[in-house]
């Protein structure tokens, strides 16, 4: 198995690289269930244990990512039939947003791969309204060169269809290619094809490797 270029290398190894692929969850953007549970229903806690169990752990999730299912769709079907559920469960999943936060290592990460010289892209699973309110909110998607966002091509990470439409999609060489995403299913998928994998599961590692 292909190891992990922070394994590899002590520090970045620019010059070995000609784009950098980042996720968006926990990479870029923070992605924390609980604490936008706890925001949206502060005081009960039955409603966000049952809100989380029809949403994130139920598959109608990765349908909404995979573009299966539309938001109101998505909404709908997370219900189960109970009505009683439509209003939270439409505040959870379409108020996402209004909770997260910048992962700021990741972002000056943007910034450093950018001042470096480096082609940007992003390979995400993501609902595509939230995808693009991230766009008109944060100045610093603007500096990536392309995307491929799971909902709007009907792929999810870690099956290896999603990867390879980026690289057809951008002309990306496997090998100068790095891609950093939180999930290690999804960097060895990425390592299987041949990329460069890291992955940031840990306050400052990625910070530290590029130097920035």
């Amino acid at each position: 198995m292909k190891r992990m270029i922070d394994t590899l290398y002590p520090s970045m190894p620019w010059d070995a690289i000609d784009a950098v692929v980042f996720d968006i969850g926990n990479v870029l953007v923070e992605m924390d269930e609980h604490q936008v549970l706890r925001a949206v229903f502060p005081d009960d806690e039955a409603l966000r244990q049952s809100v989380l169990r029809h949403t994130l752990r139920s598959p109608y999730w990765h349908m909404l990512d995979g573009g299966e299912l539309s938001m109101d769709e998505c909404v709908e079907a997370m219900t189960e039939g109970d009505p009683a559920l439509l209003s939270p469960i439409r505040r959870f999943v379409t108020g996402w947003p209004d909770y997260r936060y910048i992962v700021e290592e990741g972002k000056n990460a943007v910034y450093a791969c950018k001042a470096h010289g480096k082609k940007l892209y992003l390979l995400s699973n993501y609902p595509v309204e939230h995808y693009e309110r991230n766009l008109r909110e944060y100045d610093f998607f603007s500096l990536f060169d392309g995307a491929v966002i799971s909902a709007r091509v009907h792929m999810l990470k870690p099956r290896f269809e999603i990867y390879r439409y980026l690289t057809d999609t951008y002309g990306l060489t496997p090998e100068r290619t790095l891609f950093i995403d939180d999930s290690s299913a999804n960097i060895e998928a990425a390592l299987m094809l041949g990329w460069q994998g890291f992955c940031l599961n840990e306050p400052g590692k990625l910070q530290r490797f590029l130097g920035c």
